[in-house]
């Protein structure tokens, strides 16, 4: 880093010597006071007294140095998260507890609804839902009974079976003897009588037999193989198999009464559900902590769901907004210090820390937002506050850093310095740029080797004359 040094000059007239003693102790002391002056100008010695009082100026060589480089632009305080209170229920707005500018909680009570329309529909909903569950109970026990009816027609069809069985043995019998009677009659040795007797009993064997046939026939529909494979089942091997698909191709009816009745249960379960929602949804609360930005809404108002009651909004901790130069942007990372002053806390300065640097560019104004988070524990900071920051990229550059004494501020916003040129002071037009403890940046105005007024510049005139 270079140093600077000040050189001293005098303007001495020609007066008596006790009178120029005087004067050098004088200037020991203003010397004395020059050592706590940054080292960036070089110390001349102070001007001698004159007419207009020029020994308490002070002049000094500018040198730039390695300074830290800085981005400086305007900002505005923006909030961090922001809620509008709306309500997901139509109704009266019974009560609202919230006032403007009022802190809360997270989860605290906002307003209310009338909830007695909502409170009437709940009753109705749950006789509903009692007689859906009974209709679902009737419909199972009808299931149950079918199942059991399946179990008892699978031993119907093996009694009708065994029945077919001994029809056929008893016809088949019959069919013998019938056959030897009528040889023993063509041969003489039973009568008319007796044969047609016996004709007559196989006819009534026959008939038992086909009416067992019948029946045995009739029991299995629906519990045959046939029955499974037209179910696009496949036919299993295993006969408890067989007996579970039985059971599901034989009770289709009562299981797809279960299934509606089931679906009505769930159908007054969830209007109930929706019901009890919306009773809760009318307790309007927080889902922040934060402050009542707006109330919009009183109570006995009618809410609709796009009606917003409140705005709150989280201040505890804000952005700091900046829209920053295109050609800016790529000295900007994430984790980068803010400093900025806010114009309506008088100046006085806080810190941030750069989170948000927006992807997209605006086409307008060619600028990028860069967003600083800033902790806010006394919410001092509040949105639409307009700041003025100072961004340190934390890259060292060479700049001309002077005491801000030696800055002359004019009311058309002009910021000047006197130059000391052949020793004559002339006014020179600079810009500044950030502020450093008691030192400023100068960005345009001043070069390497100019001689400055760095005290004294009250005194000082445009084309005061200096030894």
């Amino acid at each position: 880093m270079k140093r600077f040094l000040i050189k001293i000059n005098r303007r001495i007239p020609g007066k008596k010597l006790l009178v120029v003693i005087l004067l050098m102790i004088v200037a020991a002391g203003i010397a004395a006071d020059l050592l706590i002056k940054p080292l960036f100008l070089k110390r001349d010695k102070p001007a001698a007294p004159g007419k207009s009082g020029s020994m308490n100026i002070i002049t000094g060589i500018v040198e730039s140095r390695e300074i830290s480089e800085t981005i400086e632009t305007p900002g505005e305080i923006v909030f961090k998260e922001k809620v509008n209170i709306s309500s997901r229920v139509n109704g009266r707005l019974a009560r609202v507890y919230s006032r403007e500018g009022q802190i809360i909680k997270k989860g605290e009570l906002i307003a209310e609804i009338e909830r007695l329309p909502l409170e009437i529909t709940l009753k109705q909903q749950k006789s509903e839902l009692d007689i859906a569950k009974k209709g679902f109970e009737l419909a199972e026990a009808r299931y149950c009974d079918a199942l059991k009816g399946v179990e008892i027609k699978l031993k119907s069809i093996m009694k009708a079976k065994t029945e077919l069985y001994d029809k056929k043995v008893s016809y088949e019998n019959m069919n013998l003897i019938l056959k030897n009677k009528t040889e023993l009659f063509n041969a003489g040795g039973i009568s008319q009588t007796e044969l047609e007797g016996i004709k007559t009993q196989h006819t009534t064997l026959n008939a038992k037999y086909e009416l067992a046939k019948a029946d045995y026939e009739i029991q299995q529909v629906g519990y045959r193989e046939h029955d499974i494979a037209a179910e696009g089942l496949k036919v299993p091997a295993s006969e408890r198999e067989k007996l579970e698909l039985f059971k599901r191709i034989n009770t289709k009816i009562e299981r797809a009464e279960v299934e509606a009745a089931r679906s009505r249960v769930r159908q007054a379960e969830s209007g109930l559900l929706s019901t009890e929602l919306l009773i809760r949804e009318s307790y309007l609360r927080s889902p922040i902590s934060g402050v009542i930005a707006v109330r919009n809404m009183e109570a006995g108002e009618m809410v609709r769901e796009d009606s917003v009651i409140a705005t709150v909004i989280d201040i505890s901790r804000v952005f700091i907004s900046m829209n920053l130069n295109e050609k800016d942007v790529h000295r900007i990372r994430k984790g980068q210090n803010v400093r900025f002053s806010a114009d309506a806390l008088s100046g006085k300065m806080f810190d941030g820390v750069v989170e948000t640097i927006t992807p997209l560019l605006d086409t307008k104004s060619r600028t990028i937002e860069v967003r600083a988070a800033v902790s806010n524990p006394v919410r001092n900071l509040l949105p639409g506050m307009f700041s003025r920051a100072v961004i340190n990229t934390g890259n060292m550059v060479k700049g001309i850093l002077i005491p801000k004494t030696s800055v002359m501020r004019r009311e058309d916003g002009r910021e000047e310095v006197f130059v000391v040129k052949n020793g004559i002071l002339i006014a020179q037009n600079i810009s500044t740029g950030s502020e450093t403890g008691e030192e400023i940046l100068v960005t345009e105005g001043l070069a390497e080797g100019d001689r400055i007024v760095i005290k004294g510049v009250n005194l000082a005139y445009q084309g005061m004359k200096l030894q």
